[in-house]
């Protein structure tokens, strides 16, 4: 049964999590009125988008605890970060129906295609108790890509930032977790 001063929070938490839904759905209509072909502000506007969907699903079903709204937000941060980007890199993985190999070599490489996202959800599965594994990990694997494709025919400035600045972030938010993870996980 809840008392009366849990329905104001619970109020909060509900508004909030209206707010990021909606945010969310009209920066996806954002990107896809703009398009997001070789065009960064779309792509940027699709993953805050979905970023800000995730979030607001989680501030709706998910459970508080003791936490803050601030310390819950800092929780589930990088965690619906690296879903968004995990679905996100999955977007490139979609070329391969358009190659006309058949229903098995289309199978087999739209499997090795998706290796990327696999890595991406492996390394959650392992950050989602040891953040600072996953603050180090997700770091090192977006200035890893910056160096791989500094010299590349696509490594622009607008390519580098979509692709590693998601992983930089999700690795300094993991991070920030390890640091308040006494706070966040509620032991005093």
């Amino acid at each position: 049964m809840e008392t009366s001063s849990s329905l104001p929070a619970e109020h909060d938490r509900r508004k909030w999590s209206y707010l990021l839904l909606a945010i969310g759905c009209i920066l996806l209509v954002i990107a896809f009125l703009i398009g997001i072909n070789d065009n960064p502000p779309g792509i940027a506007s699709m993953l805050v988008g979905f970023f800000a969907v995730v979030l607001g699903i989680v501030y709706r079903f998910g459970k508080p605890g003791k936490r803050k709204p601030a310390q819950q937000l800092l929780y589930w941060a990088p965690r619906a970060l690296c879903v968004v980007y995990a679905l996100f890199i999955s977007l490139f993985a979609l070329d391969v129906f358009n190659e006309g190999k058949g229903f098995w070599g289309t199978g087999v490489a739209l499997l090795i295609h998706l290796v990327p996202t696999y890595l991406v959800l492996i390394l959650l599965a392992v950050s989602w108790r040891r953040e600072w594994i996953g603050g180090i990990l997700f770091c090192l694997l977006g200035v890893s890509y910056v160096v791989w494709a500094w010299n590349k025919p696509f490594g622009i400035w607008s390519t580098l930032l979509m692709i590693a600045g998601p992983l930089v972030l999700t690795g300094a938010l993991f991070l920030l977790n390890w640091r308040y993870r006494d706070l966040l996980r509620g032991k005093f």
